[in-house]
């Protein structure tokens, strides 16, 4: 159903007027106007990690977005890139190109080191500034060109606080 979203999406954003016949839904001569400034639509980024997510992205994707702050799969940088090389296989077979995907990345910011399972292993974005700076470039050298962080909180303060202590890492590595 969500891979024909997007389909009905794109030509919704591209013809005028537009007929669908899918598995899940079927309409005729439908207009949706204005169409969008971007050309040829807005970019599409599906989100999730899934087998599933990764065939949209080849599919009908321009972009890619994991969640790095799901505990059951964090995505760490050897994670990420055994993603990134099945979304590239799965972009080829789609004849498409990986490079012209955009690829995103959540990175919670944790005010401890500790994993995620309470084990001794380091999360990424946690620890020293030097260490956040060391992931952020980790990230982009495995090509994630878009960070999002999430500096949220228990309490609006201690958000704040998160964001004054980035401030030094954002001057360091831009």
């Amino acid at each position: 159903m969500s891979d024909e979203y997007l389909r009905i999406f794109k030509a919704l954003w591209t013809q005028d007027p537009v007929s669908y016949h899918g598995a899940f839904y079927r309409f005729d001569s439908v207009r949706c106007l204005p169409h969008p400034v971007q050309k040829p639509h807005p970019p599409i980024w599906v989100g999730g990690h899934s087998k599933v997510a990764l065939r949209r992205v080849a599919r009908l994707g321009d972009g890619w977005h994991p969640v790095g702050a799901n505990p059951a799969v964090p995505l760490r940088p050897a994670e990420l890139r055994a993603s990134l090389d099945e979304l590239y296989r799965l972009t080829e077979a789609e004849k498409r190109d990986p490079s012209k995907l955009t690829i995103s990345y959540k990175a919670p910011l944790y005010d401890t080191g500790q994993g995620v399972d309470g084990g001794a292993e380091r999360r990424p974005f946690s620890g020293s500034q030097q260490e956040i700076t060391d992931d952020i470039a980790t990230y982009a050298r495995l090509g994630v060109s878009e960070l999002i962080f999430d500096f949220r909180s228990e309490s609006l303060a201690q958000s704040l606080e998160r964001m004054e202590r980035f401030v030094p890492i954002l001057r360091h590595t831009a």
